[in-house]
């Protein structure tokens, strides 16, 4: 029966063919304004290399200490008070520490007189398990590495090809803030997109100017310069070691003298932490929530009148049709049925046309969209570019949501007028010219 419907859906774009490319032009366009939004969304919060393991990661980046005279310091987490709270949980696979003093940093190629600017970030060893990078060449560096503060240095691919061409890089050295460096290993690059584990080059965070083993700021053995990637084994309920973090950071809080401590709510889901961009509070997820989804909801509802007003001004025309349908015995069922299939293939053609749409957009302003992210960088590095793989745009989510958008526009701009046209008097539809 559907087979039916669609295929007078079909003669009906073959007759109509202006009312068809305007309905579907005008569909795509709000399907391709949605679309981008939830295609970033979509890979703020998927897994997407290198950071395949997000939905086992819990994040906690920040903390606020308070004193008994009404003072309040916030700041990253120290290592200490990481350790302390989540090394020792049951189901903890690894935990990535990312140090907050990474940055744009200078290389000086050799045998060129200019400089390079390059981002670095200073990571530990677990790091390498918490993202599982893909390794080109070479391996990460090691325990001893970091605890001895050795000078040893992963790459990205590209940089590897800039300095070193076609040449194996692992064993050589790289010259960055003047100070050398044995690369220990080559990734595969990481995208912007990735903004958590995006880099150019990785050291150990020991290395890192001023480190001292345990360093804590304010005086107070919370407050740190880390932000903590907690990696859950497969076994383990998110959930639960969720519970059992927030519960070992309330008892850490309540044992640091002459003061307390909170991780407000820390450490969040990942899909969380991406809304978490302030040390000193925490943010309203219900409330933002509400607010994107009001968002999206006037996205569709401002086209869905428009399109709703089309297809009733069709429908009238379609009146006498209707009446003799249902004159003929056909229920009221089948004739609305019929009408939202019809118009559902408008709007699938539409949603194929605004998907496309959207992955042009998205490829013509990623560096402005992507900066719309409060703690996206400013400017992209030297070199840089944001890069979209075809994981992260062409897949079953994304159809899936492409699809789901479509059906619900497809209900906001067809059921009322189907719904009015199946229910004229059967005489008034007979007369309609």
């Amino acid at each position: 029966m559907l087979k039916v419907y669609f295929k007078q859906a079909w003669n009906l774009i073959r007759q109509e063919r202006l009312f068809s490319l305007i309905y579907i032009v005008g569909t795509g366009l709000s399907v391709s304004m949605v679309m981008v939004l939830s295609i970033v969304f979509y890979m703020k919060v998927a897994n997407i290399y290198p950071e395949t393991n997000r939905d086992r990661i819990l994040v906690a980046k920040s903390g606020m200490v308070s004193f008994e005279n009404g003072r309040n310091s916030s700041s990253s987490l120290s290592e200490g008070m990481i350790n302390t709270c989540f090394a020792s949980l049951d189901g903890v696979e690894a935990i990535a520490l990312i140090s907050r003093k990474d940055g744009e940093f200078l290389l000086q190629p050799e045998g060129d007189p200019v400089q390079l600017p390059v981002t670095v970030k200073y990571v530990n060893t677990d790091f390498w398990k918490v993202f599982p990078f893909r390794f080109i060449d070479g391996k990460p560096f090691t325990d001893a590495d970091q605890q001895l503060a050795i000078r040893t240095a992963v790459i990205a691919e590209s940089l590897s090809r800039r300095l070193f061409g076609k040449d194996e890089a692992v064993g050589k050295y790289i010259s960055l803030n003047f100070r050398s460096y044995r690369v220990c290993g080559i990734v595969k690059d990481a995208s912007l997109v990735t903004r958590e584990t995006y880099s150019l080059i990785w050291l150990p965070y020991t290395l890192a100017d001023g480190y001292q083993p345990n360093s804590s700021f304010y005086n107070t053995e919370a407050l740190g310069e880390f932000s903590a990637y907690i990696l859950a084994s497969k076994d383990k309920n998110l959930a639960d070691l969720k519970k059992e973090a927030e519960a070992a950071v309330e008892r850490y809080g309540k044992t640091l003298h002459d003061k307390t401590f909170t991780a407000l709510g820390q450490p969040d889901y990942y899909w969380q932490s991406i809304f978490r961009f302030w040390s000193n509070s925490r943010p309203e997820y219900g409330k933002l929530v509400l607010q994107y989804g009001l968002v999206l909801l006037i996205l569709l509802l401002v086209p869905a009148v428009s399109l709703s007003g089309m297809t009733d001004s069709r429908m009238e025309r379609r009146l006498a049709e209707m009446g003799v349908r249902r004159a003929f015995g056909a229920p009221v069922t089948t004739l609305m049925v019929q009408v939202i299939s019809e118009n559902f293939l408008f709007t699938v053609l539409g949603g194929v046309f605004g998907l496309l749409l959207s992955y042009l957009l998205l490829y013509l302003s990623r560096s402005w969209i992507m900066q719309l992210d409060a703690t996206f960088v400013d400017v992209l590095p030297e070199g840089a570019d944001v890069v979209f793989s075809p994981s992260m745009l062409v897949n079953y989510q994304v159809f899936g949501i492409t699809l789901f958008v479509c059906f619900l526009l497809n209900l906001l701009s067809a059921l009322i007028p189907a719904w009015r046209a199946s229910h004229r008097q059967i005489i008034y539809s007979l007369n309609a010219k």
